[in-house]
């Protein structure tokens, strides 16, 4: 079994070609140029008539090609139409849209004057109310000034003041 492997093992490269240090080169195959002889028939008047049918074959298939594409530019003309017609409404849509939109914005605009402004009177109208309450709160001060000892009796009437302005400004 020793002796048969590698025996084995040369042949089979043997055969398969990998025997470059042992085998010969061939030598590649150089194309040859050749001339070719046409030969030139007479033309016959058979020939002249299958020529004439395959010209008017090719005419017709021609024709006939062109009819199709005459229908298909004709189709896609209209389509193009009808396309130009779409793109104007949508054009149209979105002109008014725009138009649209303006005008929100001018009224929107307007509300939120109207909305600064009443804010603005709002505060107006708060602070008036707390200078009430702290006018009130200095009355009260006043009133209860003569039960504290006379360094803290100034505090009375402007604690109360704050307090009263305080509290209206806060739960208005």
């Amino acid at each position: 079994m020793k002796k048969i492997l590698p025996i084995f093992i040369l042949i089979c490269l043997i055969s398969t070609g990998y025997t470059w240090p042992f085998g010969k080169k061939q030598p590649k195959p150089t194309p040859q140029p050749s001339q070719v002889e046409v030969v030139k028939n007479k033309p016959t008047l058979q020939d002249g008539r299958n020529l004439i049918k395959e010209i008017s074959a090719e005419l017709k298939t021609a024709k006939e090609a062109n009819i199709k594409l005459k229908n298909n530019l004709n189709t896609a003309v209209q389509k193009l139409q009808q396309a130009e017609l779409k793109t104007q409404e949508v054009q149209k849509a979105a002109d008014n849209l725009k138009i649209w939109g303006i005008e929100q914005q001018a009224e929107a605009q307007k509300y939120f004057d109207k909305y600064t402004n009443t804010v603005k009177r709002y505060h107006k109208l708060k602070l008036i109310a707390a200078l009430i309450a702290a006018a009130g709160g200095v009355l009260l001060g006043l009133q209860f000034m003569n039960l504290v000892p006379p360094p803290y009796n100034l505090g009375i009437p402007v604690g109360a003041a704050t307090l009263f302005a305080a509290l209206v400004w806060l739960f208005l």
